[in-house]
């Protein structure tokens, strides 16, 4: 019987641990603006078509993301490269919403990149000072779309095609 005493504080410690843990993942997976513009530059820094994801229908429907992409592999041909020489990863993210309304948001977004070719390269560059800061300085508009916030605009002078 002793033993079952001793247990119970440990048991309700890890319930309410188990509990907790669970609350935060719901509450982490929620979309918030500043999340949307987060992503959606860390995604149009490093190339990837998952951008798309963030957008609002008229640039989806211009095809902006497809044609970025495209502009950044004819540029990394021409180069000589690969698409992957071309991706940049935020090693510095600052967003401040600097105007708010119920349909529309804009964001301040300034921070730096570094070129990632490959992760851990651009890590181990950063420890031994090797490689250089790109700024980063731009506002990014927002708008509601069916009850979710997609980035609108000309985000980073994304052109659609045309």
């Amino acid at each position: 019987m002793a033993k079952k005493i001793d247990l119970a504080p440990f048991a309700i410690v890890i319930g309410i641990a188990v509990v907790l843990q669970l609350a935060l993942i719901g509450v982490d997976c929620q979309q918030t603006p500043g999340k949307i513009v987060r992503n959606f530059a860390e995604a149009y820094y490093y190339i990837n078509p998952d951008m798309q994801d963030y957008l609002c229908a008229s640039l989806i429907e211009k095809g902006a993301a497809d044609n970025y992409i495209h502009q950044k592999k004819q540029e990394a041909s021409q180069r000589g490269f690969a698409t992957n020489y071309l991706r940049h990863k935020f090693t510095k993210l600052h967003l401040k919403a600097t105007e708010t309304g119920d349909t529309t948001m804009t964001f301040h977004l300034s921070g730096t990149t570094r070129v990632c070719i490959y992760p851990p390269f651009m890590i181990v560059g950063k420890l031994f000072g090797i490689g250089q800061d790109y700024p980063v300085d731009t506002h990014i508009d927002l708008v509601k779309e069916n009850g979710q916030w997609r980035v609108c605009g000309n985000p980073f002078g994304i052109e659609p095609k045309g």
